[in-house]
């Protein structure tokens, strides 16, 4: 590996994570690119939730389980048996934590719209996300036949840093939401590849430059992590 190369999320990570880092011999630091505020209106969450017309429930987001979580603390609520799909290892742990099982997850929205649109007994569908969540699996459901209900359940705020990228060996991107928010004031230089989280994230930064993407091989930070040792370790002096 190259001498402590220089790495930055646009996400600040769990300590664990950084000293993970740290530890292997990088240059590390990192800013929040976003603010979540988990914002939602309790009694249309509430009435959603158990929405007797809809035939599954779809989180893409750990967020909008946070959400799930602080409106299970707010009311009792007897959640009704129905079909349930994730983007992602940490959101479908978090709903198995209160008792909601994932009939299937995937590493992207548009995989699990797929998935879902391949089950002939769901006709309509309430999507729990955020108010930046893409609209690509709404459309792709949609286009299928299967109703789409969005609730949005947390907010997102673009907060836009200007950083050295000077200095930049690596990028890491956790989200689409914060490639848009980094790229608002700044640029890479093209020989340092971004870090992505999923494909959608890599899309995204696909879109406003044409630097080397490299996803991780699960949807979650740990993997990104992985992905970023990994590529600097087998990297030739």
């Amino acid at each position: 590996m190259n001498t402590n190369p220089t790495i930055f999320s646009s996400k600040i990570l769990p300590k664990d994570l950084s000293s993970r880092l740290h530890n292997a011999g990088f240059t590390f630091s990192e800013k929040d690119f976003i603010n979540v505020n988990l914002d939602f209106e309790e009694e249309s969450f509430a009435k959603r939730i158990n929405n007797p017309d809809a035939q599954a429930r779809i989180f893409t987001s750990k967020n909008a389980v946070f959400s799930l979580q602080m409106l299970l603390k707010a009311r009792k609520i007897d959640l009704q048996s129905k079909k349930n799909f994730t983007v992602g290892l940490k959101a479908t742990e978090m709903l198995d934590e209160i008792g909601i099982k994932t009939n299937a997850k995937a590493g992207n929205a548009i995989s699990l719209a797929q998935i879902i649109a391949r089950n002939k007994d769901v006709k309509s569908v309430d999507f729990f996300c955020g108010n930046k969540s893409l609209d690509d699996l709404p459309e792709y459901l949609e286009s299928k036949g299967i109703e789409v209900h969005k609730e949005i359940v947390y907010k997102t705020e673009l907060v836009h840093h200007i950083v050295e990228t000077e200095a930049f060996n690596g990028v890491i991107f956790l989200s689409p939401t914060a490639v848009y928010s980094f790229f608002k004031k700044n640029k890479l230089k093209p020989n340092v590849p971004a870090f992505c989280i999923g494909a959608t994230t890599s899309e995204a930064v696909h879109f406003r430059c044409d630097n080397q993407r490299i996803i991780a091989n699960e949807p979650s930070i740990e993997s990104v992590v992985d992905k970023v040792i990994e590529h600097f370790t087998n990297e030739p002096n």
